[in-house]
């Protein structure tokens, strides 16, 4: 198999529609030949998504479009088959023929007969399976039969490659060797791929691009750094979990790259955000590891006196939990283990913390 060179331009474009008597599916979206994470909840329409694309559920109306030909499109009647899509995809239960050995799973999708050999020969290399190519799904760890099953769609040499959660059921130490196959697999194959997960941390790991679904729609999508650290909907930010989120009112553009914000009756000077103006009602968000425990005179900006009220030990840090002095609004921060043994953090002590400035995103 040749190694991918990463062109660049539009793979997939569609929108799709179906409707349910108690959920609606709305979707749109485009993607080039990349890593596209479809992150949301149970229930959201994740999996149902891919089973429009693949041809398994047909949509009510809409279009697919891959690389420029029309798969499905209900205003032309336009809707190719399943089996004529070349659309791998990878289940998050295998799927694998149990009465096939792995090199005969691998090579059951495989077009060209004569590449037969090669093909599989090359997949059990990069994934490490070699030894296992006469063995039977009945005969592998969990592990290795999704890493089969990953061969198996990449095989019949895919213009689409769909992965509805296939880790979730792996325990920790198999998830992780499974990244590392999965980012490595990206180099050989250049094609676009969408991967369906509720893990943050996968998400982070291998998206190129995230997707942020919830209800049947598109919430937000963006690159993952924008995603996790820049969300622009509240939405977003509370999905991801960030503990401190709080309505603020955009006080002033400070050029070239600030704003000042007023936040809890204090005036506080964030990064430069070209959406808002003066007098805009925002939210202000901020991960814990981004609110700093004050020990001395720096920082001087961004200074806030609270009570601790709660800690949470946790293995290599403490959540603790503050109560803004004469205020009812709570903060929650991260601190290192040894830098709370150290400065003696306990419940009821008076302490200051800061917002790091670089850490604080403003959102609708």
């Amino acid at each position: 198999m040749q190694k991918a060179t990463h062109a660049s331009g539009l793979g997939l474009d569609f929108h799709l529609k179906k409707q349910y008597p108690n959920f609606a599916l709305d979707i749109e979206f485009q993607m080039g030949r990349e890593l596209v994470v479809l992150l949301a909840p149970s229930g959201a329409g994740k999996s149902l998504t891919l089973n429009l694309l693949a041809g398994i559920v047909k949509p009510d109306c809409g279009y697919i479009r891959l690389f420029g030909e029309e798969l499905y499109n209900s205003q032309k009647g336009i809707s190719v088959p399943m089996r004529k899509r070349r659309i791998g995809y990878v289940f998050q239960d295998y799927a694998l023929f149990p009465h096939k050995t792995v090199w005969e799973n691998i090579a059951y999708g495989i077009r060209d007969k004569s590449k037969r050999h090669k093909i599989v020969a090359e997949l059990l290399g990069m994934l490490d399976l070699t030894a296992k190519s006469q063995s039977y799904p009945s005969q592998l760890s969990g592990g290795q039969k999704q890493r089969i099953a990953l061969a198996r769609a990449l095989a019949a040499e895919p213009r689409l490659l769909l992965m509805d959660e296939p880790l979730s059921a792996l325990d920790e130490a198999i998830r992780e060797r499974l990244q590392y196959d999965l980012m490595r697999l990206r180099e050989n194959f250049d094609v676009p791929m969408i991967y369906v997960t509720h893990s943050h941390a996968e998400a982070f790991t291998l998206a190129d691009r995230i997707i942020i679904l919830d209800a049947g729609k598109v919430v937000e999508s963006g690159a993952k750094n924008d995603i996790f650290y820049r969300p622009q909907k509240r939405q977003t930010a509370e999905f991801l979990g960030v503990r401190n989120i709080f309505p603020c009112v955009v006080k002033a553009i400070i050029p070239p790259d600030e704003m000042r914000v007023i936040l809890l009756n204090a005036e506080i000077c964030t990064p430069l955000y070209t959406r808002f103006k003066p007098k805009d009602k925002v939210y202000l968000g901020i991960n814990p590891i981004d609110v700093r425990l004050v020990v001395s005179d720096n920082p001087k900006e961004n200074l806030f006196d609270a009570m601790v009220v709660d800690i949470l030990p946790m293995e290599k840090s403490h959540r603790i939990r503050v109560k803004l002095l004469y205020q009812e609004h709570y903060i929650t921060m991260d601190l290192e283990r040894l830098a709370c043994e150290k400065w003696k953090v306990k419940i009821g002590q008076i302490i200051q913390f800061s917002l790091r400035k670089e850490g604080i995103f403003l959102c609708d």
